[in-house]
């Protein structure tokens, strides 16, 4: 039971992830055409790749669940709500 509510908590970080990425990507794609400099399109670029990660990660991760393993369950939810927590903050710091 405990390792459903995992896999799901683990799903839901994935999405919420994949959304401050998406939210990071319009203020660096405003900020491109505002600022126009070499900082800001690296941070784009990174964006970038971190969304495709994110979304293939939520994809296979979701298919791996579909097929009845859960052996990274608890080591997945916990790198998430991290890689969560520092979205949250970049975020922060890049909307002031």
């Amino acid at each position: 039971m405990a390792i459903v509510i995992f896999d799901h908590l683990a799903l839901g970080f994935m999405a919420v992830n994949v959304l401050l990425t998406v939210v990071l990507i319009a203020i660096y794609l405003r900020n491109a055409k505002l600022i126009k400099s070499k900082m800001t399109l690296g941070m784009l670029f990174f964006a970038a790749a971190f969304l495709i990660e994110n979304a293939l990660s939520f994809f296979f991760y979701n298919t791996l669940l579909a097929t009845g393993m859960h052996s990274l369950t608890t080591f997945n939810l916990v790198l998430k709500a991290i890689e969560m927590a520092g979205l949250l903050v970049l975020l922060y710091v890049t909307w002031e």
